[in-house]
């Protein structure tokens, strides 16, 4: 590598196919927690990668790369959803959905098979803030590391273990709630 190369900002280096291939993981995790159908959620993520594709040199002039990236799977998740992809008769249980949902509502120090099932702790999950139901989904479901997601949500890692700390008091507030309802 010669001297120019070092001084070329580290994003411009990137590939988009590098890219693509670094966070599409995050990318699908969260459009399957979202849209609990793989197809649709298949779908949401080529749909997104088109849109970065054709937007690929501005969104290496972005400060943060992945946190514009994470802004796009967001709005073609709000799209899918605003299109009405699926009804609720069409949603398909996703495995992978339903281990972190209970691995998020024993953190929060409850059990699933003591809340009637997993579709209870979804809407409890639902019921997050879009911010706090990011962090469960990638720290939970993906098992990523804080540093990354605090890249895909340009923060810090210590706001990212803030927020989880939150989200899980927030799920086991709400699960106690409901609990009590019935």
């Amino acid at each position: 590598m010669t001297g120019s190369d070092w001084a070329v900002r580290p994003a411009l280096r990137l590939t988009y196919d590098a890219f693509c291939e670094t966070h599409e993981r995050a990318w699908l995790g969260v459009a399957r927690a979202r849209l609990r159908d793989e197809s649709a959620a298949q779908a949401v993520v080529n749909r997104m990668k088109d849109r970065l594709r054709r937007q690929w040199p501005r969104v290496l002039r972005e400060p943060v790369p992945a946190f514009r990236a994470w802004a796009f799977i967001k709005e073609e998740i709000g799209a899918a959803l605003a299109e009405g992809v699926m009804t609720a008769d069409e949603q398909v249980q996703v495995p992978d959905w339903v281990a972190v949902v209970r691995k998020a509502a024993q953190l929060a120090e409850d059990r699933a098979e003591a809340q009637g099932g997993h579709e209870t702790l979804y809407d409890a999950i639902k019921g997050l803030s879009e911010r706090r139901h990011d962090v469960v989904v990638l720290r939970y479901l993906l098992e990523l590391p804080d540093s990354v997601i605090a890249e895909y949500l340009d923060t810090t890692e210590a706001n990212v273990r803030s927020t989880a700390s939150q989200a899980l008091a927030r799920l086991a507030r709400a699960l106690r709630d409901q609990r009590g309802q019935r």
